[in-house]
């Protein structure tokens, strides 16, 4: 049987990029969306992944959903509603966790598992002060690192990839901002202009293949030179 990937998000940017390059690579694709398959949700996660692990087990895992929270009130720390707060923590870290949970529980040996991280976990920039995002996606690395030991003795690597700005549905607010598109230049120095979902799933495809073997734990970013600032 053709091996299976499994994308959460598989409808947003970089998850429907992920899709495409996985399909193009020979690779059946399971892609989990709201609202049949909230991953959000508690038990879900688990669920999903036991029912693929006997239909043919799965070796790839991609976590692609995230959310922005400034509609809610996400902002610095002065200002960050309880809303935005608990609502990010809760789509952005608490989602990544229980997706690594049941990874651990259900992947087949010697499968690659891949989170898509932020740039914004590191570092601190006046036009993207959102206290509840940066810690959303700072709290990814060592839960990231956490599984990646513990995955290591079955041969399952953990990884992760960073963008900066991606040309996205979410990032539309900043990418239609006259200011910050004046900053690319800055921001994302290497290519001056954000990141296409197909450049960041690039990245994912190298983790989840073979070329990859010996690399878990792993954060690689693809910030166009975000974090060299």
């Amino acid at each position: 049987m053709t091996a299976q990937a499994w994308v959460i998000g598989g409808t947003g940017g970089i998850g429907a990029s992920c899709v495409r390059s996985f399909e193009a690579s020979g690779l059946r694709v399971h892609a989990s969306n709201r609202p049949e398959e909230d991953i959000t949700q508690p038990g879900v996660a688990e669920d999903v992944a036991r029912r693929l692990a006997s239909d043919g087990g799965f070796s790839v895992a991609v976590h692609t959903i995230g959310m922005s929270g400034r509609r809610l009130g996400d902002g610095p720390v002065g200002k960050c509603t309880d809303e935005a707060w608990e609502e990010v923590i809760r789509v952005d870290l608490t989602s990544a966790f229980r997706f690594l949970r049941a990874c651990l529980q259900y992947a087949e040996d010697g499968s690659s598992i891949v989170l898509i991280g932020s740039a914004l976990a590191k570092g601190l920039d006046e036009d993207f002060l959102t206290a509840a995002y940066r810690v959303a996606k700072a709290g990814m690395h060592p839960l990231l690192e956490a599984a990646a030991y513990e995955g290591a003795r079955r041969g399952i690597r953990v990884n992760m990839v960073s963008p900066g700005l991606v040309d996205t549905r979410m990032a539309q607010r900043a990418l239609n901002d006259e200011h910050i598109r004046s900053r690319f230049p800055e921001l994302m120095p290497l290519t001056k202009r954000p990141s296409t979902a197909d450049e960041v799933a690039h990245a994912v495809q190298w983790l989840a293949s073979s070329k990859a073997i010996q690399t878990t734990g792993a954060v690689i970013p693809v910030d166009g030179g975000w974090l060299l600032r």
